[in-house]
């Protein structure tokens, strides 16, 4: 029988296999667009079995399936104080932004500003509520979350007062910037808050009631704008308003500060786990990039981010154009306008008081139908206020706008319950921070612009038109898209939590020695490409352990991983029991794991000592010189040649020198990648005789090798890797015994 793949050239220019049949070279590329295929076909298989392994029966998934709480039990358990404080909070802000609404036509009177400046007036809060909303959910990490919505919120009543101040265009364009950046608390602060203070039962119901203050404040709001605009009178009125509203905020502000903080990720570990977990003190600062590459990596969660890019594009230009149509086309005095505003909101209240119930309700029964929920009511809002733009008379259009705007409402109100679920409560605030770089870079700002233009142009109702109806039913549809996942994502969640759990009691009982290096329930992409699956190993104090496998079996990319090279989909790092699966490379440098990476590592135009100096860049004086002797005394030939350039050097004495520049750090654990890779085997021997040396002062080593031999010679422990899996780990001797596995790994000088 042939076996497929093994193909030789012919004399007569046709192609044969190993058992002399011969076929025409037209058929070749046939049969190997066949083979891609068939292994595709497979490679996806396999993916989608181990995704589908992940997702637990709804009764294991936290809220699913459980018993129906009013909202007077929520809060009885979880207090009035936090949720009437943050929607207080809430309540003032939306003053400042139904007065830019409302007050816009005058504003723009007052300045003189075109329709575009003012709609990118209009969406410059948004750049700084990026900017702030990002360090904020890091500082949210670190300190008690209500002292922060405290703080902020007392920036913001300075901001707010000195915007009634500004005398030209420039100058208010600053102003609401920095109106952004006091608002910035708000969505990594207010919702981790009230989602870890509040059951998951009640969460549609909690963040309805807190819709409901931010919706009474945008029905008081407008009237209070023009009613307080039209009673200071004159082109300068609207100053007033600004004024009054920061005196307002102080001492709710104040207030903020009495919060009792609440545990994070309290109510997933009580509905999982049946307790609260320790806090882990010692735990490393979660790094925002990596953060945001793993949150991205949450399937359901990522189409909802891409869902509120396009639908920012629709949501901040609405109030801000409409009336500006409002004035142009019928004729409304601020006042007018204020209260068409006011009217427009009333209907939202049921709405929002209905989507609360209504969402709880889907999520206890399905959580993906509670998602396909919040795309529905994205999509619908659109239609509603584009058909209003185009009714005869001002009664109609508020009744499509007030729909609408129910509508928008009534989403708002149940993101955070619905999106929480899948974030882990690590990185909540992080989470929701980037829903605020989504929304409001790609849709706020550039929304704005964008529609200003149009309106210059075309005017605001065929502006509104061209962004509001495709923004919100391209934002719908992928939020509802996403629903297939968050069953999925959810059991992350839920296992991240268990193996946490599990961890502790390990530690608690103590009955052995906490490893150095844990790696639990690893995956990783390339992409949409997954190359590992499930992999879990420990490496204990002082010991060598060697990955070995098949090429592209996913050793490198594990090493990565530790090192904080690579962001995996799922799983837990630890170093000696500390999690670090959020910490940044540098971070992870800095706390003992240093990695020698494969082939070139050196510097070559810079000499041997520059390159040392060069590695050692985090140290200084006395202690860089220190570690510089020690390293060199592991290597006295590269001592005897310090002034030579590295590019000089042999391979095997590069190799040596990346391998002391890497010691330079003095790692807790050292990882090497290739360490034999394409050197002669006379200088092989140097470099296991120098990792000889380590392995004797105690050295903990993760030594990825495609010699068998190089590996049995240092190593301790091996795992075996074959298509991103484990399938070997024990005593490395008993993998020579493995003819099966053994065979895979290249031996001796083949395999160098």
């Amino acid at each position: 029988m042939r076996t497929p793949g093994r193909w030789a050239r012919t004399p007569g220019g046709a192609l044969s296999d190993d058992g002399g049949a011969t076929e025409p070279a037209s058929k070749v590329p046939a049969a190997l667009v066949a083979t891609v295929l068939e292994e595709e076909a497979k490679r996806q298989a396999a993916q989608d079995a181990a995704r589908e392994e992940t997702i637990l029966p709804d009764d294991l998934l936290p809220g699913v399936g459980a018993e129906n709480m009013t909202l007077r039990e929520g809060l009885r358990r979880g207090g009035w104080s936090i949720v009437t404080v943050l929607g207080l909070l809430e309540f003032v802000q939306f003053f400042d932004n139904a007065a830019l609404a409302v007050l816009a036509p005058d504003i723009q009177s007052s300045l003189g500003v075109s329709d575009a400046v003012l709609g990118a007036i209009g969406g410059a809060f948004g750049l700084l509520f990026l900017l702030g909303s990002v360090p904020i959910s890091s500082l949210a990490d670190r300190m008690p979350r209500t002292k922060l919505a405290a703080v902020s919120m007392m920036v913001w009543s300075v901001i707010i007062f000195a915007t009634g101040l500004v005398v030209n265009a420039a100058q208010l364009f600053v102003a609401r910037m920095g109106a952004g950046l006091g608002q910035a608390y708000s969505l990594p602060v207010n919702q981790p808050v009230l989602i870890d203070n509040y059951p998951i039962e009640v969460r549609g119901k909690v963040f309805a009631l807190l819709q409901s203050f931010s919706m009474a404040s945008l029905a008081v709001g407008p009237v209070f704008a023009g009613t307080i605009a039209g009673l200071a009178g004159g082109d300068e009125g609207w100053r007033v308003v600004f004024f009054i509203t920061a005196l307002i905020a102080l001492p709710i502000a104040i207030s903020a500060l009495f919060l009792r903080e609440p545990r994070r990720g309290r109510n997933e570990m009580q509905a999982v786990l049946g307790e609260e977990l320790e806090e882990d003190e010692d735990e490393l600062p979660i790094s925002l990039s990596v953060a945001f590459s793993r949150l991205k990596k949450i399937r359901s969660f990522y189409f909802f981010l891409v869902g509120m890019a396009a639908l920012g594009f629709a949501l901040f230009t609405i109030p801000l154009f409409l009336n500006l149509f409002l004035e142009d086309e019928f004729g409304l005095s601020a006042f007018e306008r204020g209260i068409f505003g006011s009217l427009t909101i009333l209907p939202a209240f049921f709405a929002v008081a209905y989507a609360g119930r209504r969402t709880d309700q889907l999520f206890r029964d399905s959580p993906p139908r509670a998602m396909v929920f919040l795309g529905a009511l994205v999509g619908a809002f659109g239609v509603f206020i584009v058909v209003g733009l185009y009714m005869p008379t001002v009664f109609l259009l508020g009744v499509f706008f007030a729909i609408g705007l129910a509508l928008s409402r009534a989403g708002f109100a149940i993101i955070p319950g619905v999106v929480g679920a899948v974030i882990p409560y690590r990185l909540r605030s992080r989470g929701i921070a980037l829903i605020g770089v989504y929304l409001f870079v790609f849709g706020s700002f550039f929304g704005a612009v964008l529609t200003g233009l149009l309106s210059d142009a075309f005017g605001e109702r065929m502006a509104l038109t061209l962004v509001v109806l495709p923004a919100t039913l391209i934002g719908g549809s992928l939020i509802a898209y996403g629903s297939r996942y968050i069953r999925g994502d959810i059991s992350l969640v839920v296992e991240e939590l268990t193996e946490e759990q599990e961890e502790l009691r390990r530690v608690r009982a103590a009955d052995q020695a906490t490893p150095v290096i844990q790696v639990r329930n690893l995956d990783f992409s390339y992409g949409k490409v997954q190359v590992l699956f499930d992999v879990a190993f420990d490496v204990r104090s002082g010991e060598c352990l060697a990955l070995l496998g098949t090429n592209g079996a996913g050793k490198s990319t594990v090493l990565r991983v530790i090192s904080g090279l690579g962001v995996a989909d799922r799983g837990v790092i630890r170093l000696n029991g500390r999690t670090i699966t959020y910490a940044d490379p540098e971070l992870r440098t800095r706390v003992g794991i240093v990695q020698l990476a494969g082939g070139k590592a050196t510097f070559g135009p810079l000499t041997i000592e520059e390159n040392l100096r060069m590695a050692g860049f985090l140290y200084r004086g006395d202690d860089l010189a220190a570690r510089r002797e020690r390293v060199l005394d592991l290597f006295p030939t590269l001592r005897e040649r310090l002034d030579d350039d590295a590019r000089d050097l042999s391979g095997g004495q590069q190799q040596m020198l990346a391998l002391a520049m890497t010691l330079v750090h003095d790692p807790e654990v050292l990882i090497i990648d290739e360490l034999s890779l394409g050197l002669a085997p006379i200088v092989v021997q140097e470099l296991i005789h120098v990792v000889e040396q380590l392995q004797a002062d105690g050295q903990t080593m993760i030594l990825v090798e495609q010699s068998l031999n190089v590996a049995l010679a240092v190593a301790d422990r091996a795992v075996f890797m074959e298509k991103g899996q484990i399938r070997f780990e024990g005593p490395a001797a008993e993998l020579a015994e493995r003819d099966d596995l053994a065979r895979a790994v290249f031996l001796g000088a083949e395999g160098g």
